[in-house]
This record gives C-alpha cells, sequence and structure tokens, in this order.
C-alpha cells in the first residue's frame, strides 16, 4: 500500500511539474509577443564568444526577429510622436530602443559603468527617426567597442562617436533594457520590458 502511495506522489509531482512547464512556456511565449530579441557578443570572425583577449574588438549585435504577419516599427521613446504623427503607425511604434547612455552598456565585475561601444550613440540628426521590419523578417543592432573604419561594422541607427580604449583584463556585464508590445494582436497593448545582462571576461 505505501508503495502504492509513493508511486502515486510521484506521478502527482511530476504531473504538476509539467503543467507547470507548459505555464511558463506560455508565459514566456505570451511575453515575447510575436518579436523574438537575442544578445550576444562575437569576435571579428563574427562568432559568439564570451572571453575575449586584452587588445580583441568586441563586437555587440542584437538580433530582432519579427515572427507578426505584419510590419513592426522601432524607434526610441522620446520619438514616438514622430512615429505617431507621420501616420506610418497611428497607435505609436512595437518597440522602443534604450537610450544612448544605456544601450549595450558595459560594467565591471563591482558594477562599475564602464561606458558604451565606439557606436553607442544614436544617429539623432537623421531625418528618419524610425526603422521598420518587415514580417517574418530579421534585423541587426550591430556595433564594435573599437573604431573598425568600417561603416558595416556599425548598424543604423546607431552612429560613431568617440573610440573606446582596450578593456583592462577582468569581467565584465553588458546590460541594458529593450520595450516592445504586439500591436498585431492588440493594438492597445501594454509595453513589457526584457532585461539583458550579459557576462563576459578579459583575459
Amino acid at each position: 500500500m505505501k508503495k502504492i502511495l509513493a508511486f502515486g506522489s510521484v506521478f502527482l509531482f511530476i504531473l504538476c511539474s509539467f503543467v507547470l512547464t507548459l505555464s511558463c512556456t506560455k508565459d514566456q511565449d505570451e511575453v515575447r509577443n510575436g518579436i523574438d530579441l537575442n544578445f550576444c557578443l562575437l569576435n571579428a570572425n563574427g562568432e559568439e564568444q564570451t572571453t575575449f583577449k586584452s587588445g580583441d574588438n568586441i563586437y555587440f549585435d542584437l538580433t530582432i526577429v519579427n515572427n507578426c504577419d505584419t510590419k513592426m516599427v522601432y524607434t526610441f521613446e522620446e520619438w514616438n510622436d514622430r512615429v505617431v504623427k507621420s501616420g506610418i503607425c497611428k497607435n505609436g511604434a512595437d518597440m522602443f530602443l534604450p537610450s544612448a547612455e544605456e544601450l549595450f552598456c558595459v560594467y565591471d565585475e563591482a558594477g562599475k559603468e564602464i561606458g558604451v561601444p565606439y557606436g553607442g550613440m544614436f544617429c539623432q540628426y537623421s531625418a528618419q527617426t524610425w526603422m521598420t521590419i518587415e514580417a517574418h523578417s530579421t534585423s541587426h543592432l550591430r556595433c564594435a567597442w573599437k573604431e573598425t573604419g568600417r561603416s558595416e561594422d556599425i548598424t543604423y541607427p546607431i552612429c560613431g562617436s568617440s573610440n573606446m580604449p582596450d578593456l583592462s583584463i577582468g569581467k565584465y556585464q553588458v546590460s541594458f533594457r529593450i520595450k516592445y508590445r504586439n500591436k498585431a494582436n492588440n493594438p492597445e497593448s501594454d509595453f513589457k520590458t526584457i532585461a539583458f545582462n550579459y557576462n563576459f571576461s578579459v583575459e
């Protein structure tokens, strides 16, 4: 009888765990709202890497995937009024990038702010104050820690700023937040925030 009860308890635990797993997956899907965001660091060969040698250049890459059946618009929060006035989307943008001081910002192991990469400045004086991603398409925001002299290493709307010095040997974290929503399913949907905290080291 004890064996039967024990087996029943184990079965119930497994069943509950399975249900909770499904619930978590569903919640994550609801948060994503049809837009997938992925951040990583790359080496000069375009390969993801978390450990770099002193003096290496480091490439910051944010991938934005629009899984929706409609075009999505992203901009900076302070520019959203311009997006609405333009008529491109009357309910405003689908996604807000963080400020120039936060996007791809690097902190040391003690939490001290080191700064943003060479491309950590937005093209604020451009005539185009928003960017679009077609339905079921992918876009990249990419820049390097140090200036490379190649325009393809900085993706609009990021512009080059002052060059950054080599990072000292140690452990670091890239931290920033992005707000986004899926208006295709609900034009009045609230923005959700995703925080990126990406650890890497320099040896």
